[in-house]
């Protein structure tokens, strides 16, 4: 049986590059379908786009996928280099992501995690979506 609940929910998203912090929030309705793993969607603004947001949270890793302007899969595992594609308008990247901090429970899921690119580190994330 699926069981889908919608919650009101803060995204924070802190970026490190260059030296600067860039700090993104959005305010979201996030439906939770429990399927075996728990998928979280939602619809995340992206300047004047909107992007369809999949979060699949399983056992010790948790997948993000952003369709729209952007399409993107990342994937998430605490102590594990991952790779992945990003396709945007500026074309197709190969990424590799590391990730340091995986937390999920208690209505929030926090990653943090490090961007490469050709080995070449783009940046320091923490993404957080959060029940209000």
């Amino acid at each position: 049986m699926t069981e889908n609940i919608t919650h009101d929910c803060n995204l924070t998203q802190l970026v490190f590059m260059h030296g600067e912090e860039t700090k993104y929030e959005q305010k979201l309705k996030v439906t939770e379908i429990k399927k075996g793993d728990t998928y979280l969607r939602y619809t995340e603004a992206l300047d004047e786009h909107e992007l369809k947001v999949t979060v699949r949270l399983g056992d010790n890793f948790v997948k993000l996928q952003r369709r729209g302007l952007i399409n993107m899969n990342f994937y998430f595992e605490e102590g594990v280099k991952t790779d992945t594609f990003y396709d945007s308008p500026a074309g197709r990247h190969h990424f590799e992501i590391v990730t340091h901090e995986l937390k999920t429970g208690d209505g929030t899921l926090t990653v943090k995690y490090d961007l490469f690119e050709s080995g070449v580190l783009l940046g320091k994330y923490k993404y957080t979506l959060e029940r209000i």
